[in-house]
């Protein structure tokens, strides 16, 4: 009887302990501070499905536009948007720093959507920063386009060449 209460308890203190960090922050100040403010009248889709799936789309439009050609996604009135992260997202979304970078520094998650994507400046996004930084990042970016475009072309060339045997 003595075993079970012992096996009761330490099971309720490892339990207990385990889920400390779920309860602990509570707090509404604890939580990223996101900046609302927006330029569009709605976005392209509601709310509560772009806090869970915003991902999810982004790599659904990423792969639609790459791989089909389908540039366009239809907005929930019926009207049409470009299925651009920094045209269409950011074009209404006011700063990525106090946008995007809030969640994402919360929830120790790195996207890598700025590794083909130019990161654009904060505020109107009229400018972007990886075409003013210099020569040297614009010839960074020509280099690892024409890398990637070759490893393209070699692949494809041994496709070819195995379908032709």
């Amino acid at each position: 009887m003595n075993e079970k209460v012992l096996i009761f308890a330490g099971l309720s203190l490892f339990l207990l302990a385990a889920s400390y960090p779920f309860w602990q922050s509570t707090k509404a100040e604890d939580f990223p501070q996101i900046a609302m403010q927006t330029k569009g009248e709605q976005c392209v889709a509601p709310v509560e499905y772009m806090r869970k799936n915003h991902m999810k789309l982004l790599n659904t439009w990423r792969d639609s536009v790459v791989r089909d050609g389908e540039r366009f996604h239809i907005m929930p009135d019926g009207s049409k948007v470009e299925k651009s992260l920094t045209k269409t997202c950011l074009g209404c979304h006011v700063s990525k720093e106090k946008f995007c970078e809030e969640c994402h520094s919360y929830a120790s998650v790195k996207p890598y959507c700025w590794e083909c994507h130019v990161i654009p400046k904060s505020g109107g996004h009229t400018e972007l920063s990886g075409i003013e930084s210099g020569d040297i990042s614009k010839q960074n970016l020509l280099n690892n386009l024409l890398a990637r475009n070759q490893q393209f072309a070699e692949s494809n060339q041994q496709l070819q060449e195995v379908n032709s045997d």
